[in-house]
């Protein structure tokens, strides 16, 4: 069987680990003290339908201080990382994508920490590599220094996210991008970025990686 792709690249928050609630919680922990709107549960659909940009802007979020926003939201996350589930369905399709004999990785905003955490807890532990950046809007910045280490070209990485973000970052480094719709976006707004699957459970993501990735691939 022949295949260009060599690496699967997966962002974290809310592609493999069920965080949006916690995360949901965490902003508002933080909105005092950085001083931009709560989240009312009340708006989730309505926000889940617009961009990170979008939604920053909405809550009228400091945009030098997110940062250290960031920084604060991960050590919030580290106090209840052990009781956060991986995605329904995702743990038991992960090894079989593995057995094609491809790197998987992951790519994240998180920190390496609470993902090494997570992956133990939940006995997950089959990624090559995590990688974490500060790089809240460049999440491509990443995905390039991942390529450039690997010695990969664009056509050897497949990424998958749930976010808008996650398909910019893709196409801008030319990478093909699966788009999940059970993490932070719905499937109306990033159906409008463009991806190049779109994924609604984990047995379509395993799908799509068998019948357009791997033609011919059989477990």
């Amino acid at each position: 069987m022949s295949s260009n792709i060599r690496m699967i690249i997966f962002d974290f928050d809310g592609t493999i680990a069920d965080t949006f609630l916690h995360t949901m919680k965490i902003t508002n922990i933080l909105s005092d003290e950085f001083n931009f709107k709560k989240v009312h549960y009340d708006e989730i659909d309505f926000l889940k339908g617009k961009s990170l940009q979008e939604i920053i802007k909405h809550l009228n979020v400091p945009i030098l201080k997110i940062p250290n926003i960031v920084a604060k939201a991960r050590n919030e996350l580290q106090k209840d990382i052990q009781s956060i589930a991986p995605i329904e369905g995702l743990k038991q399709i992960l090894p079989s994508i593995k057995q094609a004999n491809v790197q998987m990785g992951i790519l994240t905003t998180n920190s390496k920490e609470n993902v090494e955490k997570f992956l133990n807890v939940n006995q997950m532990e089959i990624f090559d590599f995590i990688h974490s950046t500060s790089r809240v809007l460049g999440k491509n910045h990443g995905l390039r220094k991942l390529m450039q280490k690997h010695k990969l070209k664009e056509h050897d990485v497949l990424y998958v996210g749930d976010e808008t973000r996650d398909i910019e970052a893709a196409k801008k480094e030319g990478i093909k991008v699966i788009a999940v719709t059970w993490g932070y976006n719905s499937h109306a707004v990033l159906e409008k970025f463009s991806p190049d699957f779109i994924a609604h459970t984990p047995e379509e993501l395993f799908n799509i990686c068998v019948h357009h990735i791997w033609p011919g691939l059989s477990f």
